[in-house]
């Protein structure tokens, strides 16, 4: 099974099994959803893997096609070099050829002359020579007619020979061009024949580049359709743990709230256990602890962690007991914050501070001051949020301290 039909077959599955969970996605395991996820991500990771692959040999092919291309160009010159030298060879064995007509012609001729003196030599015999000799007037006459006719003799015989060679020169340069000529024709063929295996070659790898093309299509297609669905089946968890989130809060707020009821019910510490009150000499409670609406978005219902006094700006905010600053900073909301451990669980915060006067890891003595009054962090106006723990749990600052 190639790649590609491979893709295919994980899409369809892919997709029947989504449509299959999506219908009855609460009464199905979140587990059994979490491992279909894990799945789908091998086979993405998978896919992605192949594609990378088809991708390489896309390039290799790419490659390929270009170094045949390249050699097709070689050979074509080479074939165009060949043409040429064999139109070439082609005239001159033309012109080497009537030249051999054209010496064959000349040397019939001569020889046809030739012939005739040598037949009126038979015929008359060597007395036109001898009376050419004896008819010399002088002593040096005589001996120049004897020279010219040995060179008239000497003449006809050189011509021959001349002739003869000049034939076999032509001959020769016959057979060289045929040769030539054959062997062009040879290599030519050879050329024309790695000319059509390239192409041949140059079609096959065509062929694998489009189906490669094909494949790394139909990778690309599987792959963004199995992230398609793996994004819904995230949105399906994300559902779920949110609804779960959602279940566990509302549990912890119901646990909260009942451990807020069981504070509220504590009766007041014995006064060599109250806190002192945290801004003495103001005791306006602008907000109680417990469910109010809340100051800044009007919505009713707002559980309200701690109690807010009203005081000027920058009075002293002074330690509700001895203990060690665990924090003095910016927290968000509250602004200024200076948060005090005194032991056996129970922590105390001042908020919306203008500024602080102690520093974490500081210890502080019972109405020192450790901060002044501002309205930073979520504030509506210069006050004091008041908070008190125990063991972690908010309890209602009252039940500790009182205004005076």
């Amino acid at each position: 099974m190639n790649t590609y039909k491979r893709s295919i077959i994980i899409i369809i599955l892919a997709i029947a099994s989504f449509m299959s969970m999506s219908m009855n996605v609460w009464a199905t395991n979140i587990d059994e959803v979490r491992e279909r996820r894990r799945e789908l991500s091998e086979q993405i990771a998978g896919e992605q893997r192949d594609l990378v692959n088809t991708r390489d040999e896309i390039r290799s092919v790419n490659a390929e096609l270009a170094s045949l291309e390249y050699e097709l160009s070689i050979v074509a010159e080479i074939l165009a070099a060949i043409s040429f030298d064999l139109e070439r060879t082609k005239l001159e064995l033309e012109d080497a050829e009537l030249g051999l007509l054209e010496a064959t012609d000349a040397r019939d001729r001569q020889l046809d002359a030739f012939v005739m003196r040598v037949r009126h030599v038979y015929m008359n015999g060597w007395a036109g020579y001898i009376d050419a000799i004896l008819n010399s007037n002088s002593f040096m006459d005589f001996f120049n007619n004897i020279d010219r006719v040995n060179r008239m003799v000497e003449f006809d015989r050189n011509l021959v020979q001349e002739l003869k060679r000049a034939e076999e020169d032509i001959t020769r340069y016959v057979e060289i061009f045929q040769t030539r000529q054959d062997d062009l024709l040879i290599l030519e063929g050879m050329e024309i024949e790695r000319m059509r295996a390239y192409d041949e070659l140059l079609e096959q790898k065509v062929a694998l580049r489009i189906e490669l093309e094909y494949t790394e299509e139909g990778q690309a297609l599987a792959i963004a359709q199995m992230e398609e669905d793996r994004a819904e089946i995230d949105r399906i968890i994300s559902e779920y743990e949110e609804t779960r989130r959602r279940e566990e809060a509302a549990r912890a707020a119901q646990q909260q709230q009942e451990a807020l009821a069981r504070a509220a019910t504590t009766p007041v510490a014995h006064d060599n256990q109250a806190l002192q009150w945290p801004l003495p000499g103001h005791t306006r409670i602008t907000s109680p602890f417990g469910t109010r609406v809340d100051p800044i978005t009007g919505r009713a219902g707002v559980f309200h962690s701690g109690i807010d006094v009203g005081a000027p700006f920058g009075v002293n905010i002074v330690a509700a007991e001895a203990g060690t600053v665990i924090f003095s900073g910016w927290q968000g909301g509250y602004g200024n914050t200076v948060i005090i451990s005194h032991g056996n669980g129970m922590q105390t915060m001042y908020a919306h501070a203008s500024s602080r006067l102690v520093n974490t890891g500081q210890s502080v003595a019972r109405g020192q001051a450790i901060a002044r009054i501002g309205s930073t962090g979520r504030s509506t106006g210069n006050h004091l949020h008041f908070e008190v723990r125990m063991n972690g749990t908010l309890v209602n600052p009252l039940n500790f301290t009182s205004p005076r």
